[in-house]
């Protein structure tokens, strides 16, 4: 009995590491450089978050020094002391940062990942970088309204005069509990708890479903759709991001998407992006990301993977996103 387990688990193993070999061939260039082939080969500080991160659930310190040197070398750290996110070619053929501006999620996964590095090889420059990139968030990303935190999803273009829009799937709610565990500071722990009653407010439609991004009245504080009401590719992700904390009542806050998982295995279906304006539910607009989580949230809810075919079948076809790729790995370490 022990050997089978032994056998199954070494299997396993090699799938993952087989699946992990298969993207570093499709979107890890030679130098380091990570590359979303979807959207003209350009690189973002979100994408080498992912990739720093996978690198290390897969025990490749060598591929995670290789892709922090062309984030250092590449990725200019602007002088408000955050993550360029957009590195690509110009109309001229030149490759170099064609966006200043930063990501929040990139520079929340960037600062992550060299925390969990440093706790890997005790190498401080990866815990000095962590720092750095933390003391900036705080600084420039956080604000603060009726005394409560909202985190922006960048420095520049986000605060309007009436409201200030938030991307939800931004609340990396276990990042901030490993940045506190760092920075005695109750920044990080009153933006968890704040980001939660959020999540709470933001649900829309009859599904309860949460947007790709809303905006908040700077008088009222109340919750509202931007143009963009979909639950979409951005959304998809606060799932994930509640079942990876530690948080206490999340059962709660996920009820609306086990009721979604009930309606797609109950109908037969799969079903990708939905305005949350009027309900509309797009019966084929997914991805291998989509099945990943909606994999993830059957089995934590009802022990089974009721989407396992279809992600075989639909990660081939989307071989040139490394976006969905990313996501697919992400479940396979939950």
């Amino acid at each position: 009995m022990l050997n089978k387990l032994l056998f199954i688990l070494f299997i396993m193993n090699t799938l993952l590491h087989a699946d992990w070999s298969e993207y570093k061939s499709l979107y890890v260039a030679k130098d380091g450089r990570v590359i979303d082939r979807v959207n003209s080969d350009i690189t973002h500080s979100e994408s080498v978050g992912y990739a720093l991160y996978l690198s290390l659930m897969h025990n490749d310190v060598e591929s995670f020094e290789k892709i922090y040197k062309w984030y250092k070398d590449n990725l200019t750290i602007n002088d408000f002391g955050l993550i360029s996110w957009k590195w690509g070619k110009d109309s001229n053929q030149s490759w170099h940062v064609l966006d200043l501006n930063n990501a929040t999620d990139g520079d929340l996964w960037i600062a992550y990942d060299c925390l969990l590095m440093f706790e890997k090889t005790n190498k401080i420059h990866y815990k000095q970088e962590a720092f750095n990139i933390m003391k900036s968030i705080k600084k420039y990303l956080i604000i603060e309204e009726k005394e409560r935190l909202y985190l922006l999803p960048g420095k520049h273009g986000f605060v309007k005069d009436s409201y200030f829009e938030i991307n939800l799937s931004y609340y990396l709610f276990f990042i901030f509990d490993k940045f506190k565990q760092y920075d005695d500071d109750d920044t990080w722990s009153r933006l968890k708890e704040h980001g939660i009653q959020l999540l709470q407010e933001a649900r829309f439609t009859s599904l309860g479903l949460h947007p790709d991004w809303i905006k908040i009245d700077k008088k009222t504080l109340k919750v509202e759709l931007t143009k963009n009401s979909s639950f979409g590719y951005d959304a998809l992700r606060i799932p994930y991001n509640l079942l990876k904390s530690d948080i206490q009542d999340k059962d709660k806050l996920l009820e609306s998407y086990k009721r979604y998982i009930q309606s797609m295995k109950a109908a037969d279906a799969v079903f990708g992006v939905i305005d949350l304006k009027n309900g509309t539910i797009s019966m084929y607009n997914y991805s291998v990301a989509h099945l990943s989580i909606y994999n993830m949230l059957d089995k934590y809810f009802n022990n089974t993977e009721s989407f396992s075919s279809k992600i075989k079948k639909l990660k081939g076809e989307n071989k040139d996103d490394y976006y969905a790729y990313s996501i697919y790995l992400f479940t396979t370490f939950n």
